[in-house]
């Protein structure tokens, strides 16, 4: 199994948008995503693994399938995760995570809150601007609502 910063950036993001609308605005992490170039980037995640980001090395890991599901168990619990959270969290990475990293970044560009947080900047241009959980709220319950209608 595999994964490269730029989607482990983008997969954040969907994980923390889709609980923001189901649990209204309330968020797993603090942190709010920046509006870079390719996307919403968490600048903490982002300066943990900084020297394989620009690279776009892949985190390759080797695992025992017993052990990894022994490990997520554990990190659930770390977390206090809701039943419902978990349930979320895993259909995030489902529908998300099959994605290619284009695909997620083209997502992320033509969705609302990640241009009105860029308003005004080139598309090259480095921004530190955040990302709203107003922003983020007020966008995806409008698609969602649209969706339904």
């Amino acid at each position: 199994m595999s994964i490269s910063p730029l989607k482990l950036q983008k997969l954040l993001y969907y994980v923390q948008v889709w609980n923001i609308i189901k649990f209204d605005k309330y968020t797993l992490f603090d942190e709010l995503p920046e509006a870079w170039v390719n996307g919403p980037v968490y600048r903490s995640v982002y300066n943990t693994f900084k020297d394989k980001f620009f690279r776009n090395d892949n985190f390759k890991y080797n695992f025992d399938e017993v052990k990894l599901s022994e490990e997520i168990s554990q990190k659930l619990k770390e977390l206090s995760l809701s039943e419902d959270q978990q349930k979320l969290l895993f259909a995030v990475l489902d529908s998300y995570g099959v994605m290619s990293d284009e695909k997620l970044v083209f997502l992320t560009h033509k969705e609302s809150p990640w241009n009105e947080a860029r308003e005004g900047l080139s598309p090259i241009e480095r921004s530190t601007n955040t990302i709203t959980v107003d922003s983020i709220y007020n966008y995806y319950t409008a698609r969602l609502k649209k969706k339904n209608a």
